[in-house]
């Protein structure tokens, strides 16, 4: 049976769907009961899908399609994508993309936190969309506080669009240090919602399970998966 780290540790490689056989199945039947690795799934498959160019699946994907697709129309035939087809590009072409992918998201989950968090309308269009999102029936909009007062706004809607806008009391960091925005879900786990930097802007982010609060931490650069750093400041919802 396959470890929790062991199945961490392949997440990338099936957001890419590099991995099958018996590695492939236990990762899956880990994912039906392990949240932690649901929620970083989620955001290896965000980059993946940033990165992966549009074009053809790779014969391999067509084929296990086809294994699933149960046929029931007299005369009809399923084939396989490399007989369908002349391919216009050989398997090394998929495997650099998967080579070069698999070397992006391996460089460490915090990396892909970062990029999913980050909105590049600028701050500004994140504050209009916080202060829109705010009004939705549903959201949830709590202050981080600490001895100097709200350090921090959260808003997170009913859909799942959260929301982090810092205020001036917010210092910044050292170069090697940042800070970093947590989940609390019902069961008390504590999972990663993004990495905001030493200085953080207004910046976005997604959360779809249940909340029961949040915490803002102090870590080092670059992100961590569990907490290493100091309490900035917690919120019940």
């Amino acid at each position: 049976m396959m470890s929790h780290d062991q199945a961490f540790e392949l997440l990338p490689l099936y957001a890419l769907d590099a991995i099958d056989g018996v590695e492939l199945d236990e990762v899956e039947s880990h994912l039906a009961t392990c949240d932690i690795c649901t929620a970083e799934l989620a955001l290896h498959q965000t980059v993946t899908g940033t990165f992966v160019p549009d074009g053809p699946a790779p014969t391999h994907v067509w084929d296990r399609i086809v294994a699933e697709i149960d046929i029931e129309e007299p005369g009809a035939e399923v084939v396989s994508l490399e007989s369908a087809r002349v391919r216009k590009a050989g398997p090394l072409v998929w495997m650099t993309s998967i080579a070069a992918l698999a070397a992006i998201i391996l460089g460490g989950v915090a990396v892909i936190q970062q990029m999913v968090i980050r909105d590049f309308s600028g701050p500004d269009g994140v504050v209009t969309a916080a202060e829109q999102a705010a009004e939705e029936p549903g959201s949830i909009v709590a202050d981080f506080e600490t001895d100097d007062g709200a350090v921090a706004r959260v808003v997170l809607t009913e859909d799942g669009e959260g929301f982090v806008l810092p205020s001036d009391s917010l210092d910044p960091l050292e170069d090697e240090r940042t800070y970093q925005l947590w989940v609390i879900t019902p069961d008390e786990q504590v999972i990663s919602a993004g990495v905001l930097g030493g200085d953080p802007e207004p910046s976005r982010f997604t959360w779809t399970g249940d909340v029961v609060g949040f915490a803002l931490t102090r870590e080092r650069a670059g992100g961590v998966v569990s907490s290493e750093g100091d309490v900035v400041s917690v919120i019940e919802t």
